[in-house]
């Protein structure tokens, strides 16, 4: 089943004092309707003290903060604000508490700016003289700006994860990933692996381990008599690299833009990379195993690794692809991704690429002596791929 995202639409509206409230901006652009706009614009009217609220209407759910702000230049020295984060859909109290952090977020920032409120005057500018018109054109595109971080930071917060996310969110923890490495080689005594790992992890508690995995499916606890109980492993996970086929599938269906030169370039670094993967040790797979959950579980760099599944990315074009705030870790995300060969960069006439290497596979799978058991091999299961931008 594929996962419906949310698509949210960030407006900021502004009480003028002659026309009364209005959108002063939102984004992404063109997508909020005049009639969305207008209703918008009434739930400020009706608004009187500041703070967050919800407001729903026919499908769509308006998260709301009304907040005012010091002007020298407003009637009673203050500007009344709201900024609204609207969705398709009625959304979660878990998301409406994230909206809500990003909107404080939003208020902080426009309050550490003690000339943000010449930015609303841009409609009125030809009644300034040419310092303050300076200070409101700066000041106008830095909130454009901080609206824009604000719809990419929801699209980050409010994005549900896939499966495999979820999954790696989990491995990624070094208690978890050896504990399920251990367990794979079979059923061991649950005392046994509570002094293993006492052991290991003195700092950590045993009891929320073996919750977290019961609940999460991953183990199941056999009492055998009275006293002694066995914990067994369910399903074995791994994260594996494969070549990656959208590369290929990207350049069949764009043959006029992506000419033989620049296959001949990638294509012998993906196959010498592989080359060398199939030689890896067991305790290398392992270490480079927990490394692809780290990958998986960042946001940041799963975002990347989503987009270039896609196909080949000009490096131009990256700081599109992310928010202000994720921006700020945008090169080191590239710098991890590429120093555990996961990407690759190359310049083909004057413009840099950057591709896919090796794609990350998530998959679960009976445990080995589980599958033992069964009268015939099981497949494992991949856990669905998320899909960027609804394909």
């Amino acid at each position: 089943m594929e996962i419906q995202q949310l698509k949210p639409i960030v407006a900021l509206c502004y009480f003028h004092r002659k026309i009364g409230p209005l959108v002063f901006y939102s984004y992404p652009e063109n997508m909020l309707d005049e009639q969305l706009s207008a209703r918008i614009a009434n739930i400020m009217d009706q608004t009187v003290s500041e703070g967050f609220f919800t407001h729903s209407f026919e499908k769509n759910s308006s998260n709301n903060y009304y907040f005012e702000i010091y002007s020298d230049w407003a009637r009673g020295n203050k500007e009344m604000l709201m900024v609204s984060i609207i969705f398709d859909q009625q959304i979660n109290s878990e998301i409406e508490q994230n909206v809500n952090a990003l909107c404080t977020e939003f208020l902080e920032k426009l309050l550490s700016n003690e000339e943000i409120y010449t930015a609303f005057y841009i409609n009125d500018i030809n009644n300034f003289d040419e310092p303050d018109k300076d200070l409101i054109y700066k000041n106008n595109s830095l909130i454009k700006l901080w609206v824009k971080e604000l719809y990419w930071a929801t699209l980050e917060d409010t994005r549900e994860k896939s499966e495999e996310e979820k999954i790696a969110a989990l491995l990624n923890k070094k208690f978890i990933f050896l504990t399920l490495k251990k367990l794979s080689k079979g059923p061991i005594a649950l005392e046994e692996l509570r002094e293993w790992y006492n052991d290991t992890f003195p700092n950590l508690d045993f009891k929320e381990l073996i919750d977290t995995l019961v609940s999460k499916q991953f183990i199941f606890i056999n009492q055998i008599g009275i006293v002694e109980k066995y914990v067994l492993l369910l399903k074995e996970v791994n994260a594996e690299r494969i070549p990656p086929d959208s590369v290929i599938e990207y350049i069949d269906e764009n043959p006029d833009l992506i000419e033989l030169e620049l296959i001949e370039l990638f294509l012998p670094k993906v196959q010498e990379y592989f080359s060398i993967y199939e030689k890896k040790t067991d305790e290398e797979l392992e270490e480079d195993s927990f490394a692809l959950f780290q990958i998986v579980s960042d946001p940041r760099k799963y975002n990347l690794l989503s987009e270039l599944r896609s196909g080949l990315i000009s490096k131009d074009k990256l700081p599109k692809l992310v928010s202000k705030r994720a921006l700020d870790h945008l090169n080191s995300s590239l710098s991890f991704l590429k120093k555990h060969d996961v990407i690759e960069e190359l310049k083909y006439k004057n413009e840099r690429y950057i591709f896919l290497k090796a794609n990350i596979q998530i998959s679960t799978a009976f445990p080995e002596y589980l599958r033992k058991s069964l009268p015939k091999e099981s497949k494992p299961v991949i856990a669905k791929k998320y899909k960027p931008k609804g394909d």
